[in-house]
């Protein structure tokens, strides 16, 4: 049974099974925020957890990589990849990069040019692409505010 609106306080961790694929960059926030916002209640004692979950080699890695639009990096808790802090003032895309230990992590895409940052990273080299070999429709491809 699928709830579609309901306040869970009890609960501190979200599971998106597939990325959201929407008309416009302030809609997938939209979105977005509602999902993180039901768990984050009045009476919610926990730290919220948000997983996003993505089969590699699939277009689902680049819509994950064409919505997050972000400041700083993401990783798991455990990964040994420690990030900076925010590097920009300005959200931007992202990619997903993988170090030498195989830990990912999903990175603004104006810390690709920088070796010594990738080399803090454990990044050896290039840092490689994880993106499917499909790309959007034009609709997509144009920078959204």
């Amino acid at each position: 049974m699928l709830i579609k609106y309901s306040n869970l306080t009890n609960a501190n961790h979200i599971l998106f099974t597939a990325p959201l694929l929407t008309k416009s960059q302030y809609e997938f926030e939209s979105a977005m925020a509602q999902a993180i916002a039901r768990c984050l209640r009045y009476g919610q004692e926990k730290t919220v957890h948000v997983h996003h979950f993505a089969a590699m080699h699939t277009i689902d890695v680049d819509i994950l990589e064409h919505r997050h639009r972000r400041k700083n990096g993401i990783t798991t808790p455990t990964s040994a990849i420690t990030l900076p802090s925010s590097m920009s003032d300005k959200k931007q895309k992202t990619k997903l990069i993988r170090n030498a230990k195989g830990d990912m992590a999903l990175v603004p895409v104006s810390w690709l040019p920088d070796s010594a940052l990738l080399g803090k990273l454990g990044v050896e080299g290039d840092p490689g692409s994880f993106t499917s070999l499909i790309n959007f429709s034009e609709t997509f491809e144009d920078e959204e505010d």
